[in-house]
């Protein structure tokens, strides 16, 4: 892995020269750069009417063990009555089916757990005229996972990080959602290599059925990287992973959705550095060829960043990149890629879509640590990135920095936070027109009162990526991380 050698054209390239230069003091506005279309943009909130929207989620244990379920919540943002199903599927089929109403500016929640036992179930819900958006929740002693749900299904998924050190437990969730059988290959990258489990190739997924794989019975013991890819040879399916992180440096409870489709850009919104902090980036290549990923960090001073950042990641490979580890500097003496604080990252490759990107956060949580996983954002295909964003999950508590908001604007922009009540959204008088620099990363505290239990909008005069961060639940402390919706837009 090179991180010093960056080829004096990649400086040169439109798009990521501009990227280069956010938080200088003459600052240009940082548009992304974009190739080829791969597959569909991440899950996101429309304003347009159709015959029939459906959502499908990555799946939440139901055990029926004391303190493990989870629920889905259906947002309605609009001001007539919403009206749809939801079927919930089990390894063994479909579980339950059943018609849903959501009032007007109000959400509804189907509790998983309360219909089926079963160590996971999936769901799919569909709500005629196709508006309204749906995420997920997964419960668990370790701490509770927001995550949401797909708007789409895909013939191939991917994540770059997965983890058994120290008896970690990383469980692969497969949906089938449609009448039928899908037939899938997976494929799995650790630090060895790529291997190719001859029981999971032509794998079948029964109709309307879920599939739980646990990595460890693979004989991936131990291993502190585990990239997944799961090709359909028959059919469409969505792909979900839940990791119950047990030691290692890592403490916590994260179910979360792959990645449809390779991408040559992934954003982050969110990121630090600082004492007891551990940020590390999982960077998956499943394709034949070798590329070169470059990473920017964003809302810092471009002088504050030390040497340059190119990873090499080998052909059907995963690369851990870490921005803390130390390098020499100039003078000598060790040095951080980024300095201690908030920031946002860009990893972009000029090479065809080829890779997916995810962040590892641990932060200290009281006496212990708390790890999050986010997968990166892709920017849409058309240079879209949106300026408003939809919580249909917010906090339950009062939440410092419960969100994280890039600019991606050069120019100064103000953001607003809306609750949904029954008469629609409002804004929060104390969240009004918070301001946000050109190119800058804040944190809003979500603890005023009108946003507890609420879902949440936030509006802002500018292009923003948005992440979240919820507190656990069960009485443990620290957050745990998920993007916000994006509006679709026009």
């Amino acid at each position: 892995m090179n991180r010093r050698a960056i080829p004096a054209l990649v400086l040169l390239l439109v798009g990521f020269a501009a990227l280069i230069a956010v938080g200088r003091d003459e600052p240009t506005t940082p548009d992304p750069f974009f190739a080829t279309p791969a597959g569909a943009w991440m899950p996101a909130v429309t304003d347009d009417a159709s015959l029939t929207g459906s959502w499908f989620c990555p799946g939440v244990p139901a055990t029926g063990e004391d303190g493990v379920g989870g629920d889905v919540v259906i947002a309605n943002r609009y001001d007539e009555q919403l009206v749809g199903r939801f079927t919930i599927l089990t390894p063994d089929g479909v579980g339950a089916s059943e018609s849903l109403v959501v009032e007007p500016w109000s959400r509804t929640t189907i509790d998983v757990d309360a219909f089926v036992t079963t160590p996971f179930a999936s769901v799919v819900v569909e709500i005629d005229g196709g508006r309204g958006f749906v995420e997920q929740r997964a419960q668990h002693p370790a701490g509770d996972s927001v995550a949401p749900c797909s708007d789409n299904t895909s013939d191939e998924w991917y994540f770059a990080d997965g983890f058994t050190v120290d008896g970690s437990i990383q469980t692969l969730v497969l949906t089938n959602p449609y009448d039928d059988a899908a037939v899938v290959d997976l494929v799995f990258a650790t630090e060895a290599g790529e291997s190719r489990p001859a029981a999971f190739q032509g794998f079948t997924i029964l109709p309307q059925s879920v599939e739980t794989i646990p990595i460890a019975d693979l004989g991936a013991r131990d291993e502190p990287v585990i990239a997944v890819k799961v090709a359909a040879e028959r059919g469409r399916l969505v792909v979900g992973r839940a990791q119950h992180y047990l030691g290692g440096g890592r403490l916590g409870y994260d179910v979360s959705l792959a990645a449809p489709a390779l991408r040559d850009q992934w954003w982050f919104a969110d990121g630090e550095a600082g004492e007891g902090i551990t940020e590390t980036f999982a960077i998956y290549n499943p394709t034949d060829d070798d590329v070169q990923v470059d990473v920017v960090f964003l809302g810092i001073p471009v002088d504050a960043l030390a040497g340059d950042n190119t990873i090499d990641v080998p052909a059907r490979q995963v690369v851990v990149y870490d921005p803390g580890a130390s390098e020499t500097g100039e003078d000598g003496a060790a040095v951080a890629a980024v300095p201690p604080g908030r920031h946002a990252s860009v990893f972009s490759t000029l090479a065809e879509p080829s890779i997916v990107v995810e962040r590892v956060l641990t932060r200290p949580a009281g006496d212990s640590v708390a790890t999050s996983v986010v997968l990166g954002a892709p920017p849409r295909i058309d240079g879209y990135v949106a300026s408003r964003w939809h919580l249909g999950v917010g906090p339950s508590e009062p939440t410092t920095a419960g969100l994280v908001v890039y600019n991606v604007d050069n120019v100064d922009g103000t953001i607003t936070i809306e609750a949904v009540g029954p008469g629609g959204p409002s804004a929060v008088p104390s969240l009004t027109d918070v301001p946000i620099g050109a190119g800058q990363v804040i944190t809003i505290d979500l603890v005023d009162p009108d946003v507890l239990d609420a879902e949440l909008i936030v509006q802002s005069s500018n292009r923003v990526f948005v992440e979240r961060g919820l507190q656990r639940g069960n009485g443990l402390a620290g957050t745990s991380g998920s993007w916000a919706l994006p509006a679709s837009g026009s």
